[in-house]
C-alpha cells in the first residue's frame, strides 16, 4: 500500500505528464502509469470500478491497430469517474484539488489522443 505522499506525487507525475509537461509519455510508459492506478485503486472498493476501466484503457493502449477514439472515450469515462469521487475524499487537503486536476489532465489527454 502506498503512502499518501506517494501517491499525491503520483498523481502530481500522471496530472503533468497528461496536461504535455516536458516529457512526452509514450505507450510504455502510459502503461507503467495505468499499471501503478491499478494497483493502488484496486485495494478500495470505491475505486475498483475505476481499476477496472484503467485496465480496459491499458488494453485498448496495446491493441494494434490502436483505436484512437476507443482511447479517448475510455479517457474521458475515467475523467468523469474521477470528478465523481473527488469530492467524497472531503474538503480537507489538498486531495479534493488533486483528484479535479487529474480529470481535467485526462479530458485534455482524451482530446489530444482523439485528434493524433
Amino acid at each position: 500500500m502506498k503512502s499518501l505522499a506517494d501517491t499525491t506525487e503520483l498523481l502530481e507525475t500522471t496530472t503533468s505528464l497528461l496536461m504535455g509537461s516536458e516529457e512526452s509519455i509514450t505507450t510504455h510508459g502510459g502503461i507503467e502509469l495505468i499499471d501503478q492506478w491499478i494497483g493502488i485503486l484496486s485495494e478500495s472498493e470505491s475505486t475498483q470500478p475505476i481499476a477496472r476501466q484503467l485496465d480496459e484503457l491499458k488494453a485498448l493502449l496495446l491493441a494494434k491497430p490502436s483505436d484512437s477514439e476507443g482511447i479517448a472515450g475510455q479517457m474521458e469515462a475515467i475523467a468523469a469517474n474521477v470528478s465523481q469521487i473527488a469530492p467524497e475524499t472531503g474538503a480537507e487537503g489538498e486531495m479534493p484539488s488533486l483528484l479535479a486536476a487529474l480529470s481535467a489532465a485526462l479530458r485534455m489527454g482524451s482530446v489530444s489522443t482523439d485528434q493524433q
